[in-house]
């Protein structure tokens, strides 16, 4: 029991000196930056004491229709490099322009490439259907029946072609039927 206790209290004076110690070192970091703080107040404080450096005057009289005219060619060639900016800062906005009308150009291209590839299919299947039929000699009310529709299902396909554009898809002995 009595090690238990003194373990305890080792453990709580070890804590104590711990706590001692941190404290002690923050005072002293804190005493370190107030003097640091006040050393350079007084610096400032005695700088301004100081009496201001006056620049000895020249002997000679300035030219100043030389200074005049070195200041007017210095804001001449500053206006002439902004003028580059500007001429260069054109020419890059006038090729970005082109380059987008040629991507637009492109877009378009590949949409004309598209509906020329969903048009290929029905020239094809139009080419292959102008072979004549041949009719049998007995017709059947339902071979009629059958006949009627299939000859307004193509002509509802040709009106809905040539309504699209594509009336040039059409075979030549389709396009006189209309």
């Amino acid at each position: 029991m009595n090690f238990i206790f003194g373990i305890i209290i080792l453990a709580m004076f070890i804590i104590a000196l711990r706590v001692l110690w941190a404290t002690a070192l923050q005072i002293f970091s804190t005493l370190k930056h107030v003097t640091q703080a006040f050393h350079r107040y007084r610096m400032q404080r005695l700088a301004r004491n100081r009496l201001p450096v006056i620049m000895p005057r020249s002997r000679e009289d300035l030219d100043w229709l030389a200074i005049s005219d070195s200041v007017r060619q210095e804001i001449q060639s500053r206006n002439r490099e902004t003028n580059r900016e500007l001429e260069q800062l054109e020419l890059q906005y006038q090729a970005k322009q082109k380059t987008i009308k040629l991507y637009e150009a492109d877009i378009e291209i590949t949409k004309l490439e598209r509906e020329l590839l969903k048009i290929k299919p029905t020239i094809v299947s139009a080419e292959t259907e102008t072979k004549p039929r041949r009719r049998s000699k007995k017709v059947g009310e339902s071979a009629l029946a059958n006949d009627k529709t299939t000859k307004t299902a193509q002509q509802v396909f040709q009106l809905r072609e040539a309504l699209k554009g594509n009336a040039n898809a059409l075979p030549v002995n389709q396009q006189a039927r209309h």
